[in-house]
């Protein structure tokens, strides 16, 4: 039995009429009639019964039309969510969030996805940017990640997108004598204590690169075991540090944050979207596309 014999049974037994049914699906009456007495041979069966004016369908004629609309109708639904997963319309899409960086540009990008593409499910997966994304997004956890400038070199057969260009700024306390000053010289930094979270190497790494650059030495280095913790030592005047502006530090409470004075290359931050370049899911490549439309967020 093939899709197409119960097409033209559903037409007969709605129509009751083999012209009209031939002409309705573009055969003539003659095939129509084969095609209905094929059916009734593998099924060996009478599915209706003929004369010169009407067709009456049989008990088992009944039985089949219900069976028969039902599978037609699963058969569009299989065709249409076929179609619509090629063009990236359903399914799911798995997402590295990128954390703190995610205020600036997310919510927008997640929007307008989900106004294009409602029937898609995604996932927003908790990973840390700097530890997690990458490795996630090797063994598949996640189909988008999100990485920092500096990692790009040490990942392979991946695609990306700057999504984040924000300034490197000061952080201190309201209080700390630095905090008057409009704008922050490294050199006047080196004179107190360096914070930077203990979690994340690259964070003290990166500063004390621009302060080398520079040839200076902080007075100390103090690693903080957590960011709310780091920041709370900040905002007691513990020493200073520095951190790309990002909206949500200027609702820190005790906490400033000022541009560095300093003319440098590494004063800035930037986040690049992250995909592997195999990946051939349409519903990665969309939101890549809206991430593009979006566009850069400076900061």
């Amino acid at each position: 039995m093939e899709l197409r014999h119960l097409r033209y049974f559903v037409a007969l037994a709605e129509e009751l009429n083999f012209r009209r049914a031939a002409e309705r699906l573009h055969v003539s009456a003659p095939a129509l009639s084969v095609q209905i007495k094929a059916l009734e041979g593998l099924l060996e069966v009478q599915l209706c019964k003929r004369d010169t004016t009407m067709v009456r369908l049989t008990a088992a004629g009944e039985v089949l039309l219900h069976e028969a609309r039902a599978l037609l109708q699963q058969v569009r639904k299989l065709e249409e969510a076929t179609k619509e997963a090629a063009h990236g319309a359903c399914g799911c899409l798995r997402i590295g969030n990128p954390g703190h960086f995610g205020f600036s540009f997310m919510s927008k990008a997640l929007t307008g996805f989900h106004e294009r593409f409602p029937k898609v499910s995604v996932s927003l997966v908790e990973l840390d940017v700097e530890l997690e994304q990458m490795k996630a997004l090797e063994d598949g956890t996640i189909q988008i990640g999100f990485a920092y400038g500096p990692q790009l070199p040490l990942m392979k057969d991946i695609g990306h997108m700057l999504v984040i260009d924000t300034a490197i700024h000061a952080v201190m306390g309201k209080e700390h004598p630095l905090a008057s000053l409009k704008q922050v010289p490294l050199c006047r930094m080196a004179e107190y204590p360096l914070l930077s979270v203990m979690r994340y190497d690259s964070h003290i790494d990166n500063m004390l690169a621009l302060f080398r650059e520079k040839k200076l030495e902080p007075k100390a280095i103090k690693k903080v075991a957590g960011f709310n913790a780091y920041l709370a030592m900040l905002a007691a005047g513990g020493g200073v540090s520095m951190l790309p502006e990002m909206s949500f530090l200027s609702q820190a409470e005790g906490v400033v944050m000022r541009p560095i004075k300093d003319d440098m290359p590494g004063l800035r931050l930037q986040v690049h979207a992250v995909w592997k370049l195999g990946e051939t899911s349409q519903q990665m490549r969309n939101f890549i596309e809206v991430l593009r439309e979006t566009g850069v967020k400076h900061c």
